[in-house]
Protein backbone atom coordinates (compact mmCIF):
# COMPACT_ATOMS: atom_id res chain seq x y z
CA UNK A 1 0.00 0.00 0.00
CA UNK A 2 2.75 2.35 -0.52
CA UNK A 3 1.75 3.47 -3.67
CA UNK A 4 -1.85 4.80 -2.32
CA UNK A 5 -1.85 8.93 -0.78
CA UNK A 6 -5.89 9.13 0.48
CA UNK A 7 -8.00 7.30 -2.12
CA UNK A 8 -4.78 7.88 -5.30
CA UNK A 9 -2.95 4.93 -6.41
CA UNK A 10 0.29 6.03 -7.95
CA UNK A 11 2.74 3.47 -8.72
CA UNK A 12 5.99 4.68 -10.17
CA UNK A 13 6.65 5.00 -14.00
CA UNK A 14 2.75 5.05 -14.08
CA UNK A 15 -0.08 7.44 -13.84
CA UNK A 16 -1.92 8.17 -10.89
CA UNK A 17 -5.15 6.38 -10.51
CA UNK A 18 -8.40 7.73 -8.65
CA UNK A 19 -10.15 5.17 -6.41
CA UNK A 20 -13.35 5.22 -5.28
CA UNK A 21 -12.51 3.50 -2.28
CA UNK A 22 -8.31 3.50 -1.93
CA UNK A 23 -6.96 0.97 0.38
CA UNK A 24 -10.71 -0.90 1.28
CA UNK A 25 -11.60 -2.47 -2.03
CA UNK A 26 -7.57 -3.93 -2.08
CA UNK A 27 -8.00 -5.42 1.65
CA UNK A 28 -11.78 -6.61 0.73
CA UNK A 29 -10.43 -8.10 -1.97
CA UNK A 30 -7.60 -10.03 -0.75
CA UNK A 31 -10.19 -11.14 2.78
CA UNK A 32 -12.30 -12.68 -0.30
CA UNK A 33 -9.55 -14.55 -1.90
CA UNK A 34 -8.09 -15.92 1.14
CA UNK A 35 -11.37 -17.46 1.70
CA UNK A 36 -12.21 -18.60 -1.90
CA UNK A 37 -12.30 -22.54 -2.73
CA UNK A 38 -10.84 -23.55 -6.06
CA UNK A 39 -13.63 -23.59 -8.75
CA UNK A 40 -13.65 -25.20 -11.90
CA UNK A 41 -12.21 -23.78 -15.33
CA UNK A 42 -14.57 -21.37 -17.18
CA UNK A 43 -14.21 -22.94 -20.74
CA UNK A 44 -13.77 -20.32 -23.97
CA UNK A 45 -17.00 -20.28 -26.06
CA UNK A 46 -16.94 -18.64 -29.70
CA UNK A 47 -21.18 -18.06 -28.97
CA UNK A 48 -20.19 -16.11 -25.53
CA UNK A 49 -17.48 -14.34 -27.25
CA UNK A 50 -19.68 -13.18 -30.18
CA UNK A 51 -22.47 -11.81 -27.50
CA UNK A 52 -19.49 -10.09 -25.42
CA UNK A 53 -18.35 -8.44 -28.83
CA UNK A 54 -21.49 -7.33 -29.96
CA UNK A 55 -21.86 -5.65 -26.37
CA UNK A 56 -18.77 -4.22 -26.49
CA UNK A 57 -19.50 -2.25 -30.45
CA UNK A 58 -22.47 -1.29 -29.11
CA UNK A 59 -20.75 0.64 -26.34
CA UNK A 60 -18.58 2.06 -28.58
CA UNK A 61 -20.94 3.08 -30.83
CA UNK A 62 -23.28 4.85 -28.82
CA UNK A 63 -20.60 6.15 -26.57
CA UNK A 64 -23.34 5.85 -23.67
CA UNK A 65 -21.85 3.98 -20.65
CA UNK A 66 -24.76 5.37 -18.19
CA UNK A 67 -26.42 1.98 -18.36
CA UNK A 68 -24.41 -0.71 -18.01
CA UNK A 69 -24.94 -4.39 -19.24
CA UNK A 70 -27.88 -2.79 -21.26
CA UNK A 71 -27.52 -1.82 -24.80
CA UNK A 72 -29.06 0.43 -26.95
CA UNK A 73 -31.89 -1.96 -27.67
CA UNK A 74 -32.67 -2.05 -24.09
CA UNK A 75 -31.32 -6.08 -23.90
CA UNK A 76 -29.83 -7.38 -21.09
CA UNK A 77 -26.78 -9.77 -21.02
CA UNK A 78 -28.88 -12.72 -19.93
CA UNK A 79 -31.35 -11.87 -23.58
CA UNK A 80 -28.14 -11.35 -25.31
CA UNK A 81 -26.79 -15.07 -24.62
CA UNK A 82 -30.31 -16.76 -25.23
CA UNK A 83 -29.74 -15.29 -28.42
CA UNK A 84 -27.12 -17.69 -28.91
CA UNK A 85 -27.61 -20.65 -26.70
CA UNK A 86 -30.19 -21.88 -23.74
CA UNK A 87 -28.62 -21.77 -20.72
CA UNK A 88 -29.82 -22.30 -16.59
CA UNK A 89 -28.18 -21.65 -13.52
CA UNK A 90 -26.12 -18.70 -13.90
CA UNK A 91 -25.82 -16.03 -16.88
CA UNK A 92 -23.28 -13.02 -16.07
CA UNK A 93 -21.30 -9.94 -17.69
CA UNK A 94 -17.76 -8.22 -16.77
CA UNK A 95 -17.21 -5.13 -17.96
CA UNK A 96 -13.87 -3.52 -17.89
CA UNK A 97 -12.83 0.35 -19.17
CA UNK A 98 -9.35 1.31 -19.61
CA UNK A 99 -6.78 -1.33 -18.54
CA UNK A 100 -4.76 -2.79 -20.86
CA UNK A 101 -3.26 -6.22 -19.76
CA UNK A 102 -4.86 -9.47 -18.42
CA UNK A 103 -3.44 -9.15 -14.75
CA UNK A 104 -4.68 -5.24 -14.18
CA UNK A 105 -8.23 -6.39 -16.00
CA UNK A 106 -8.54 -9.01 -13.93
CA UNK A 107 -7.58 -7.31 -10.65
CA UNK A 108 -9.65 -4.77 -11.61
CA UNK A 109 -12.96 -6.74 -11.56
CA UNK A 110 -11.56 -8.62 -8.77
CA UNK A 111 -11.09 -5.55 -6.93
CA UNK A 112 -14.51 -3.99 -8.06
CA UNK A 113 -13.33 -0.80 -6.70
CA UNK A 114 -16.63 1.39 -6.03
CA UNK A 115 -19.15 -1.45 -6.74
CA UNK A 116 -20.90 -1.88 -3.11
CA UNK A 117 -22.17 -5.70 -4.59
CA UNK A 118 -18.88 -6.16 -6.42
CA UNK A 119 -21.17 -7.47 -9.04
CA UNK A 120 -17.70 -8.27 -11.64
CA UNK A 121 -16.57 -10.21 -8.49
CA UNK A 122 -19.63 -12.31 -8.25
CA UNK A 123 -19.45 -13.16 -12.06
CA UNK A 124 -16.47 -14.46 -12.25
CA UNK A 125 -16.41 -16.44 -9.05
CA UNK A 126 -19.46 -17.99 -9.29
CA UNK A 127 -19.58 -21.48 -8.56
CA UNK A 128 -21.82 -22.78 -11.27
CA UNK A 129 -19.69 -20.69 -13.75
CA UNK A 130 -18.70 -22.82 -16.76
CA UNK A 131 -18.12 -20.99 -20.66
CA UNK A 132 -17.03 -17.71 -21.13
CA UNK A 133 -16.71 -15.37 -24.04
CA UNK A 134 -13.88 -12.90 -23.61
CA UNK A 135 -12.88 -9.99 -25.92
CA UNK A 136 -11.03 -6.26 -25.30
CA UNK A 137 -11.56 -3.97 -28.43
CA UNK A 138 -9.58 -0.57 -28.95
CA UNK A 139 -11.46 2.19 -27.88
CA UNK A 140 -10.59 6.30 -28.95
CA UNK A 141 -10.61 7.62 -25.61
CA UNK A 142 -10.49 4.82 -22.86
CA UNK A 143 -7.45 2.64 -24.80
CA UNK A 144 -9.20 -0.99 -24.47
CA UNK A 145 -12.82 -2.05 -23.58
CA UNK A 146 -13.11 -5.16 -22.19
CA UNK A 147 -16.40 -7.84 -21.97
CA UNK A 148 -16.69 -11.30 -20.47
CA UNK A 149 -20.08 -13.12 -20.97
CA UNK A 150 -20.14 -16.60 -18.46
CA UNK A 151 -23.12 -18.75 -18.29
CA UNK A 152 -23.15 -22.07 -16.13
CA UNK A 153 -25.25 -25.03 -15.75
CA UNK A 154 -26.88 -26.63 -18.52
CA UNK A 155 -27.20 -25.33 -22.23
CA UNK A 156 -28.55 -26.28 -25.48
CA UNK A 157 -26.45 -24.58 -28.56
CA UNK A 158 -26.17 -26.38 -31.77
CA UNK A 159 -28.55 -29.16 -31.41
CA UNK A 160 -26.90 -30.84 -28.61
CA UNK A 161 -27.57 -30.44 -24.85
CA UNK A 162 -24.36 -30.77 -22.33
CA UNK A 163 -23.95 -30.35 -18.92
CA UNK A 164 -21.23 -28.90 -17.24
Amino acid sequence: YEFFHDNVYSPPGEFPIETYEGEKAINDAIDFLKGQETLPVIVAHQGLQRVALEYAEDLIESGDFSTPHVDTQDTTPAQRISRVMKWAKMAGECINVGNTTAADIVASLIIDDGNDERSNRKVLFNKDARLGGVVCVPHSVFGVITVIDIVGGEYENAGFTQQY
